[in-house]
């Protein structure tokens, strides 16, 4: 091989070294650690108006329904169903452009309320999850607020990867996936969440980890820091509502 030839050669290994280093720690697969995350400490105030109509809301996300098993709009663009097929259990429907989202039942106990449900991904097949509450404040029965206790969710497994020019795309095995560049400009919900009003903004907070800011209809729901450990082995996600800043939640990820 001649000088110019190994020269030449010696500046493609060195280029492709360095893409691969330059490469952003958070890129990868990661699945969740139960253990090391804290879910816990959410509110959910549900209300009853003089005319048998109640309102939901969830730190932000609010909206009003009436247990007839009609549909009733949602604040992200979906609608939802309430029926109570018992004294003490109320079964919800989530729906969106006709499909079913979410379905769950909630069965209240004296001061506890207990949620399971399905949601329901892309290719049809259903993640499980629960949530358990304990009333602070209100009732008798599904009226008051409500702060949780015991949070199962249905996300156990994250893809991060790099868009070019500069920015990402977080999917999960729920089929949600957000995807936007380090701008500053608000992008759309993608798969499980596209035609949603879901939007989200990304913004760097250093070589290796990033902020991801969500509104719900224009309205700013959740801002979010995604970092890497110092080994590159976790994943943390420090999440605040920002309508509810003391109920602060954190979600951890061991790399695959």
């Amino acid at each position: 091989m001649n000088t110019r030839l190994r020269e030449t050669a010696a500046l493609v290994m060195l280029a492709g070294v360095s893409l691969v280093a330059a490469e952003p720690a958070y890129v990868g697969k990661w699945k969740f650690n139960a253990a090391r995350s804290q879910l816990t400490g959410d509110t959910v105030t549900i209300s009853s108006g003089a005319d048998g109509t109640m309102t939901f809301d969830g730190q932000g996300f609010k909206y009003s329904f009436k247990v007839d098993g009609k549909e009733y709009p949602t604040p992200d663009g979906s609608r939802a169903s309430w029926t109570q097929p018992e004294p003490d259990a109320w079964d919800v429907t989530i729906k969106a452009g006709g499909k079913l989202l979410v379905g769950y039942r909630a069965v209240v106990k004296g001061e506890t309320m207990r949620l399971a449900g399905k949601l329901t991904k892309p290719d049809g097949t259903t993640s499980d999850f629960t949530v358990a509450y304990k009333r602070t404040a209100g009732g008798p029965g599904l009226v008051g607020k409500w702060t949780s206790t015991e949070v199962t969710m249905p996300v156990s497994l994250l893809e991060v990867a790099a868009v070019a020019p500069d920015g990402v795309t977080i999917t999960d095995d729920t089929g949600a996936v957000f995807s936007g560049q380090f701008d500053g400009t608000a992008a759309p919900g993608l798969g499980r969440l596209k035609g949603s009003k879901y939007t989200t903004i990304f913004r760097k907070t250093g070589a290796n980890g990033f902020e991801m800011r969500t509104s719900v209809d224009g309205q700013p729901m959740y801002a979010e820091v995604y970092s890497v450990s110092a080994d590159g082995k976790t994943l943390t996600i420090d999440g605040t509502p920002v309508n509810a800043p003391t109920e602060k939640y954190k979600v951890v990820f061991d790399r695959q």
